[in-house]
């Protein structure tokens, strides 16, 4: 059976590594050992938003190296490098990793594949690993910590311009342009099903038949519903996200729940401009989806949740920041 390897999701919680294992400053009495987080997570005391965050810090060699002082790849915690990421990362199914792993490239992917990625195979007998993607020394490395801004998913032989970019060392570009999800209807205007299978779950039937996002099922965390777009999109906080002079490097951060003051104005625009800006439903937060509307025009039926689809950059608005701020 085919895994699936996922990126973790970025912390904000502190890490301090004691004798080897992660402990987080939410919960500094909590002792929490890379190979004990399957375990925590099965039984739901540790969940996945609170995996403390080991990437880019100069002092978490020793979550992933029995021996910090000399962290090699003789040295992992685990044999199979794949092992040590799952150790955190989700092994089943999320709609931003869907790339399976132990399996062998064919021939033509091998013909195609950048060196860096062809030299990656060797560590795991020939076959896709995590490693083959995401060059996890490159947070090791001095010389590459500017990447952190750049390329803070250690996407081997990056940085890249687009997410799908390195796709084309094993696919062919032609081929795999043509699964835009965003395309949506055929020649004749019929709804390819198969498309709406790539962000929802559940039936068909009562997809067709919701009357809000309260009655969508998606494959994804109810939680963290942006993380659909992820899997295509480089997610940069934005506006703004560009540029660095903000107190927090990360930029703006929009994917959080609005004040109530916000709030008000979302609900008052909705409203005046019979506009649907649609929130997480289990945590009242901003997505993806609250500004932007995936679909392709006419798809959608209800005329307030249909606006945006296929304007510029997919906008519910295009005076977008006005329907919560302030001119």
């Amino acid at each position: 059976m085919l895994r699936f390897f996922l990126l973790l999701l970025s912390s904000t919680s502190v890490i301090f590594l004691i004798s080897g294992s992660i402990v987080s400053a939410k919960s500094i009495k909590k002792i929490v050992n890379i190979n004990n987080i399957p375990q925590l997570i099965a039984n739901t005391d540790l969940t996945r938003n609170k995996i403390p965050d080991p990437h880019w810090k100069d002092n978490s060699c020793s979550v992933c190296h029995k021996n910090a002082t000399s962290a090699s790849k003789k040295n992992l915690r685990k044999k199979n490098i794949s092992d040590v990421c799952l150790s955190c990362h989700d092994a089943e199914y999320d709609h931003r990793y869907i790339h399976p792993i132990d399996i062998a490239p064919s021939k033509s992917m091998l013909k195609r594949m950048e060196s860096s990625y062809k030299k990656s195979l060797k560590q795991s007998a020939g076959k896709i690993s995590c490693a083959t993607c995401h060059d996890i020394s490159i947070q090791c490395k001095a010389s590459k910590s500017r990447q952190k801004l750049t390329n803070p998913k250690f996407f081997r032989s990056g940085p890249f311009k687009t997410r799908s970019q390195p796709c084309y060392f094993c696919h062919d570009k032609n081929e795999y342009e043509k699964l835009n999800p965003h395309q949506q209807l055929d020649g004749t205007g019929k709804i390819i099903e198969s498309k709406c299978r790539i962000c929802h779950a559940g039936s068909l039937d009562k997809l067709k038949q919701a009357k809000s996002i309260d009655d969508v099922a998606f494959h994804a965390p109810a939680d963290n519903l942006a993380s659909i777009c992820w899997g295509c999109h480089v997610w940069t906080p934005h506006p703004g996200g560009q540029f660095r002079f903000f107190k927090n490097a990360a930029g703006p951060n929009h994917l959080i729940k609005p004040s109530l003051t916000i709030l008000n104005s979302l609900q008052a625009s909705q409203k005046n401009k019979n506009i649907v800006f649609p929130l997480e439903p289990k945590t009242g937060k901003v997505f993806c989806g609250t500004c932007h509307n995936s679909h392709q025009k006419g798809v959608i039926k209800n005329k307030a949740a249909a606006k945006g689809a296929g304007s510029k950059s997919r906008l519910r608005d295009q005076n977008i920041c006005q329907n919560c701020h302030d001119k």
